[in-house]
């Protein structure tokens, strides 16, 4: 809330009256032109205090009168115009006012200064128009001057459309807040004192060009350098009364002397271009109205009682609101100010006035009416977005607008907050800044001056009092006991302290103190506080006596701030600190040095004084001594702090520890952080007001600000902080009445802990007009207008009136639950019985998860409901913690925070059952469709039984037929409007619902309406029903025979079985499958035929009926067939061997499985055997899985063995014992072996594990390839030297990869016996049939090798190593042939010719190698010797090759013989056998068996296979 104090200005002559007024725009100084009869014309210079500013000799004139006044933008200086065309200059620091030698010889009408001072316009009665220059010396020099000839009515200079530089220089102490400039004036009314004031204009270029207008309608512009050009003629438009520069753009505001308002745009040249015009209707013209800008609106008075606001963006008007707020306790109302009342000086005027009319509504056009008051003047401060106008009956209406809620209207931003009155009509009124940077008004009367100071409320709160300023100069105190008493003061009172014993208050001149009576509280004051608490009515007795309050003392001092310890009074003055006594004695004056600047600042908390000062440092001092200690040296905020400008609050706690402050940058931008520094441990904490809301929060914060903090009394650890927000709207429309920005505020409640942290305790919202007034454990103080309220903290809503202990117990409960540390907070309230705070530690244990301590708090809180369902929940292992965790939170209340809990372990089918409960069935909704489709039809028919309860009848019944249970919840619906029920049927086409209609209809009689629905339905059942009752057989029996429903078919055959129609009716029974009403009708009657046509598709039991009743006529063939078919073989075998029916018995056996009788399975085989069937005999064993009987069959009966049959009587691994198993697998491979199938007798004889065997049989398959994969897979000595054998009898000299298996199975076999004797019998052919002795010698040296490793062939081996020596000397005789040396191959032949022939060596060969030598050597004789030789031995030696034809040609020709006859004799072929290489050696290899793998088996099986 806000005051305004209004200052009579006392002339220095008394007679004086005020002509005109002027306020410095950044300086607190004022001058008022005044006129007196005595001594005619002056102008008085006055300070923010409103005295005349000293040591000025102010101009005096007899016979003339000041006309014109201005100041300069920037500096102190002021200039004046007289009536007989003189000017006179005042600078700041002179005493006297400088004369300027200026042209005009008529009266000083205008007098303007530009943007930034540097050119100054003055104009005069006759139209004479003079532009000068201010130089350094602060000489004025002449720059132009124009005679226009006509009186000038305005002139507007040209101003710079702000840039960024501009913007940013001018809101240097603003918070940066986008879309509104002023966000720091509705955050807080805090200024930076240590800036400098004059860095508005700085780097902006200052413009000289302005318009000056004419009373005849002319408009002219004067450029940068003096030139006049006329821009608006006269007659085209009404004379311009008042012209305003656009504050955004190069436009102009004019209102015209008609009431027209137009906006025109400017040209660089000047040229006026008019885009917008508005006619506006008033009882007065154009010099009765008045304009001033109200932010980015332009504000409007039109000689009458209404102020309108036109919003040129958004192209929208208002009227501002004329009417007080309602509920008011103290102010006056207009009613009041209509019938006279006026104003005394010093009088304080608000909203909150007396209460004689407070309840009397205000109607401000009546009013305006009745006594012909109007607006006069209009003025407007953007520092606190306040507009003011005054009245022609010396009332000034004050309206504010907030940003800090949010209107459906903009008129409803505004607020009216204040009506004041002074005497006389009001002329003007002008905004200014005091000292302290706050803004004040000046308001120009008839013939008196006022100084209207903005004051906020004052107000202070001790545990036990507290004072509330009522007016100016009232100030209400109460007692905590409900005693109160109003204090008049002798003066405005701008400051105020207040302890149990005194009362001081001060003007800022002065201080006055006043004791107070201490109140004793009595037994019965107890019983009535209690009474109070407890909701019974206060008596009168406690509110009587009023408190004793007397005044001791009124002293001079100047006084900007006030602190009350014990008897001691603390004033801050201009520099220091003076401590007085309550009698105004002085006892201490606290100084700062020069290097900390003077003291700006002070807070005293209990008894523990901080200050600081201009130049940033900060002090603390102890003053309950009497004399102050200092707590610390003084410490300078660029120590403590990174960034730092300027200190705003500093506060010092309870004990002494720790200061609480709120600083400036270092470029004076308020910081939006609390900052709480340990000076003892010099520990800095902070807590950042942006992270924290932009981590809590939704919407967007622009800024926040700490606009007051307090310590708690008592607790030292706790405070207080009042917070104010600039949140951003989302998505603002462009034309929307509401604001981009809203203020919210709220208190923060703060503590300090050991690990070095601010944590928040809690947060309380704050209504508008609320502000912080102290933190009092367990209430938080808020001023609301001007009513103190207590706010208990959370902890302390039932414990309000507790005792010291307890209240330390559940302060300490609060704080170790903020930390998180829930067995400390739960040690510090185990005595205590307040159900507030076993229900906050409760909530808390739903944060921790600590479930034991949950159920100790529920029980405390005697819920016993609630306690059984945590106890359930936590038993229950199905549920998950955070489960049982939301549990206790719906227990508790906390429904989101259970909705979290369940949407974390995903139990979206507890989440949905929540949402039902709590009515949020639409959520629930979402839930079930996305996440929950189990419970999805549940959940549409509790919103259909929601809608259904609201009477929305039609959104139930699309939320029934969702649930696709329609005909139950939609009848029961509609069940009781028919007609209702009718239309909807008729709409809809589910079956059910149309079923239910049709059997309503049918039981009221309607046939053929019922038989109708019935068909829409497709309900044939019904429809038969319907036929049937009224006689249509046969219309029922085609729709039977149609639809094919069981039902309606069963129906039916009923109806033809009552009426005789046998047939039909077994027909019908069994298309409705019920074959026993069919079998009963054909036994009833003897339909055999019938009977086997139904029995046949009918069940077993249906089927053994009908065998029973065919078995009992005789009808064996069918009987036994059905027994089979029922399942009945046993029955179905004796009467078919009965009746020798091996057909029948074929097709039983077919059936037999494994697993039935054995005993109906060898009577089956029997009975095969007896009729020869052995095929049959063995497949059904074989079958049934007797395979030991089916082998046994097949081999006396020779049943031939299929490979289809083969693999029945193959058994499985498991089936039977393994020697069980072996012993029929041998058995099946002997009979396959006898019936000549090798390949599956060796398949069978490898299943069973007998190699040997399935080799033998192999080889008797003569397939080589099966034989070598077979050899290589067994893995099995035996075996390869078997396969080796074999390969041996092939044809292996034609087949490289045969002898290859050959040489490898016999050395896998380890044969090497065998083996060289392979070998021997390579070289041996290599010998005899090629000549080859190179690659018999290779062959003898492997078998070599071989003989090696047998220890008992040393015999073998020393005849095969001769063999060797032979087959070398040959080599040798043939390479010797080779090289010529015939005569060595000559001895050499002769030599060997002489030693027996032992085979391979054969003596042919040597004599042919004769034989050609001695032809080489032309020994012919020898050489026919030789061959003869030769014919001998061998006579075959010519077939052979031995000898070449040119050879024995020239022996022929030679010795004279018969060629033909000698080369015949040797062509004569002759059964010659070559011996075999006996190497005498003799196997002495053992046969060994080896388990073989089973992989093995079944792989080599395989390939067989």
């Amino acid at each position: 809330m806000t005051l305004y104090f209004d200052t009579k200005i006392e002339f220095l002559d008394s007679d004086a009256v005020s002509t005109i007024s002027s306020w410095h725009p950044s300086e607190p100084l004022f001058a008022v032109a005044s006129f007196s009869a005595e001594r005619g014309g002056s102008v008085t210079i006055f300070a923010d205090t409103g005295e005349p500013q000293r040591d000025v000799t102010y101009p005096v004139h007899a016979t003339s009168q000041a006309t014109a006044m201005c100041w300069h933008p920037e500096k102190a200086l002021l200039a004046s115009g007289w009536e007989h065309g003189d000017i006179h200059v005042w600078f700041a620091g002179h005493r006297e006012f400088a004369s300027v030698n200026a042209p005009h010889k008529a009266a000083i009408v205008l007098l303007q200064f530009s943007e930034q001072g540097g050119r100054m316009v003055t104009a005069d009665a006759m139209g004479l128009v003079t532009g000068w220059r201010c130089d350094g010396q602060y000489q004025f020099l002449t720059m132009f001057s124009h005679d226009l000839r006509e009186v000038l009515l305005l002139i507007c200079f040209r101003r710079t459309v702000e840039s960024e530089v501009r913007e940013e220089m001018a809101n240097l102490a603003k918070a940066a807040v986008a879309g509104d400039e002023n966000a720091l004036d509705t955050l807080t009314n805090w200024r930076p004192r240590t800036a400098a004031r004059s860095m508005t204009h700085s780097g902006v270029r200052d413009n000289h060009c302005f318009y000056a207008c004419t009373q005849g309608g002319v408009v002219f512009y004067i450029n940068q350098g003096g030139a006049c050009v006329e821009v608006m003629k006269c007659g085209s438009l009404p004379p311009i009364v008042q012209m305003l520069w656009h504050p955004k753009k190069d436009a102009v505001i004019c209102l015209m002397e008609d009431l027209t308002v137009t906006l025109f745009l400017v040209e660089s040249t000047g040229i006026l271009t008019e885009l917008d015009r508005v006619k506006m209707s008033g009882r007065g013209g154009g010099r009765q109205g008045g304009i001033a800008w109200s932010g980015n609106s332009l504000a409007i008075i039109t000689g009458d009682l209404f102020v309108r606001i036109w919003d040129i963006e958004r192209s929208d008007n208002y009227l501002l609101k004329m009417d007080l707020p309602s509920g008011n306790q103290i102010g006056s109302s207009l009613t009041s100010l209509s019938n006279g009342t006026i104003s005394s000086s010093n009088q304080f005027f608000s909203h909150e006035s007396s209460t004689e009319s407070s309840s009397v509504p205000r109607k401000t056009p009546k009013y305006g009416q009745i006594s012909g008051e109007i607006f006069t003047c209009l003025a407007y401060s953007s520092t606190g977005q306040t507009l003011c106008a005054g009245t022609s009956l010396g009332n000034l209406f004050t309206w504010k607008r907030s940003g800090s809620r949010l209107v459906s209207a903009p008129e409803d931003a505004w607020q009216l907050t204040n009506i004041s009155s002074v005497r006389g009509a009001i002329r003007s009124c002008e905004w200014g800044f005091n000292e302290l940077a706050k803004p004040c008004m000046l308001v120009n009367c008839l013939s008196n001056v006022f100084m209207l100071k903005e004051q906020p409320l004052l107000a202070f709160y001790t545990r036990e009092l507290w004072a509330v300023q009522g007016s100016a100069k009232s100030v209400q105190l109460t007692h905590c006991s409900g005693r109160e008493t109003t204090v008049q003061s002798e003066f405005a009172v701008t400051a105020m302290a207040l302890n149990e014993l005194s009362l001081v208050m001060s003007n800022g001149r002065s201080i006055s103190s006043y004791s107070l009576q201490k109140v004793e509280r009595s037994l019965d004051e107890f019983d009535e506080i209690l009474e109070a608490v407890e909701g019974a009515p206060p008596t009168s007795a406690s509110t009587g006596t009023p408190l004793s309050v007397k005044l001791l003392q009124t002293f001079p001092a100047e006084c900007l701030s006030l602190h009350l310890y014990n008897q001691n009074i603390f004033c801050l003055a201009s520099s220091d600190i003076m401590v007085y006594s309550v009698g105004g004695v002085v006892l201490h004056r606290m100084q700062a040095s020069d290097i900390e600047g003077k003291i700006i600042g002070m807070d005293l908390s209990g008894c523990y004084l901080s200050v600081f000062t201009m130049n940033g440092y900060v002090k603390a001092y102890d003053v309950s001594r009497h004399d102050p200690k200092l707590l610390f040296p003084s410490k300078s905020g660029h120590d403590i702090f990174d960034d730092f400008g300027e200190f705003i609050l500093v506060k010092c706690n309870s004990l002494g520890s720790h200061l609480a402050m709120v600083i400036a940058s270092s470029n004076f931008t308020p910081i939006s952080a609390l900052f709480c520094w340990d000076f003892e441990r010099n520990n800095l904490l902070e807590y950042d007001l942006v992270e924290q809301e932009t981590s809590s929060r939704k919407e967007n914060s622009s800024s926040s600000l700490p606009v007051r903090i307090f310590w708690d009394a008592e607790e030292p650890r706790l405070l207080a902080m009042e917070v104010k927000s600039m949140m951003q709207m989302t998505l603002p429309q462009k034309n929307s009445p509401q604001p981009s920005h809203f203020v919210l505020s709220k208190i923060l409640l703060l503590f300090y802990s050991e690990k070095g942290c601010l944590n928040i305790l809690e947060t309380q919202p704050m209504s508008p007009g609320s502000q912080l007034l102290n933190l009092c454990v367990p209430n938080v103080l808020r001023l609301k207008i001007n009513a103190v309220e207590e706010q208990p903290l959370q902890d302390f809503v039932d414990l309000q009136q507790c005792d010291p202990v307890t209240r330390k117990r559940v302060l300490n409960f609060s704080l170790h639950v903020a930390e998180g540390n829930m067995d400390m907070a739960y040690r510090s309230i185990r005595s205590i019985q307040s159900k507030v705070i076993w229900t906050n530690l409760a909530k808390m244990c739903v944060h921790t998860n600590r479930l034991d301590v949950a159920k100790v708090c529920m029980g405390h809180l005697e819920q016993a409901r609630s306690v059984r369902a945590l106890r359930l929940a936590i038993e229950d292992d199905d549920l998950e913690t955070e489960a049982k965790v939301a549990v206790l939170a719906i227990e508790l209340g906390m429904i989101e925070e259970a909705k979290d809990l369940y949407r974390q372990c995903k139990r979206f089918d507890l989440l949905n059952k929540l949402l039902q409960s709590t009515g949020h069935l639409d959520e629930a909704l979402q839930l079930a469709e996305t996440e929950d489709r189990i419970h999805l039809k549940h959940t549409y028919y509790q919103k259909a039984q929601e809608l259904r309860e609201k009477g929305d009848i039609k959104g139930a019944l699309e939320y029934f037929e969702k649930t696709q249970n329609p005909a139950q919840n939609i009848t029961q619906l509609l069940l009781e409007n028919p007609a209702s029920m009718k239309r909807y049927i008729q709409t809809t086409s589910d079956p059910k619902l149309l079923k239910w209609w049709g059997q309503y209809i049918e039981s009221s009689g309607d046939m053929d309406a019922a038989l109708a629905v019935y068909h829409k339905a497709e309900d044939w059942f019904s429809q038969v029903k319907i036929l049937c009752y009224l006689g249509k057989i046969s219309k029922a029996d085609a729709i039977a025979r149609q639809s094919g429903d069981k039902a309606a078919c069963y129906h039916l055959a009923r109806h033809y079985e009552n009426v005789g129609k046998f047939q039909e009716a077994i027909m019908f029974f069994t298309r409705a499958q019920t074959f026993s009403n069919a079998i009963r009708i054909c036994k009833e009657n003897d339909f055999q035929e019938e009977l086997w046509t139904v029995a046949s598709s009918s069940r077993q039991r249906d089927k053994a009926i009908a065998a029973a009743y065919f078995e009992e006529c005789g009808n064996f063939k069918h009987a036994v067939e059905l027994y089979h078919r029922a399942g009945m073989l046993h029955k179905a075998l004796e009467m078919a061997f009965e009746s020798q029916q091996p057909e029948i018995l074929e097709i039983i056996a077919s059936d037999l499985v494994p697993e039935s009788d054995a005993e109906l399975i060898n009577r089956c085989a029997d009975f095969f055997c007896s009729i020869e069937q052995f095929q049959k005999a063995v497949q059904l064993l074989a079958k049934t899985r007797h395979l030991e009987r089916a082998l046994s069959i097949c081999m006396e009966k020779g049943v031939p063995v299929t490979e289809e049959l083969s693999e029945m009587l193959t058994p499985e691994k498991g089936e039977f014992d393994e020697a069980i198993r072996v012993n029929i697998l041998v058995q099946l491979g002997e009979i396959l072996q006898q019936q000549g199938d090798y390949h599956s007798a060796t398949k069978k004889f490898t299943q069973a594990g007998d190699k040997m065997r399935a080799m033998k049989s192999l080889l008797k398959s003569g397939n080589t390839d099966k034989i070598i994969f077979f050899a290589n897979m067994s893995r099995q000595r035996e075996v390869y030297i078997m396969a080796a054998n074999y390969l041996q009898a092939l044809d292996w000299q034609s087949d490289p990869q045969v002898l290859k298996h050959i040489v490898s199975f016999y050395t896998k076999g380890q044969a090497f016996d065998s083996l060289a004797n392979f070998y021997a019998i390579c070289a041996q052919i290599e010998i005899e049939e090629f000549q080859d002795y190179g690659k018999a010698l290779t062959a003898m040296q492997e078998a070599s090798k071989c003989l090696e490793k047998l220890s008992h062939a040393q015999h073998a081996y020393n005849n095969l190593q001769r063999t060797v020596a032979d087959v070398k000397a040959i080599l040798e005789i043939q390479q010797a042939l080779r090289e010529g040396d015939h005569q060595l191959v000559i001895g050499s032949c002769r030599s060997m010719l002489i030693k027996p022939e032992l085979p391979p060596i054969r003596h042919a060969h040597i004599l042919s190698m004769l034989v050609r030598a001695l032809v080489y050597a032309k020994q012919y004789p020898e050489a026919g010797r030789a061959l003869k030789e030769l014919a001998v031995k061998d006579n075959s030696w010519s077939a052979s090759g031995l000898l070449d034809r040119g050879i024995v040609q020239r022996i022929a020709q030679e010795c004279d013989l018969d060629f033909d006859l000698i080369w015949n004799s040797g062509r004569q072929v002759t059964a010659s056998t070559s011996g075999t290489a006996v190497t005498g050696m003799s196997s002495t290899s053992a046969l060994t068996t080896s388990d073989d793998d089973e992989a093995d088996d079944e792989e080599i099986t395989e390939e067989l296979h």
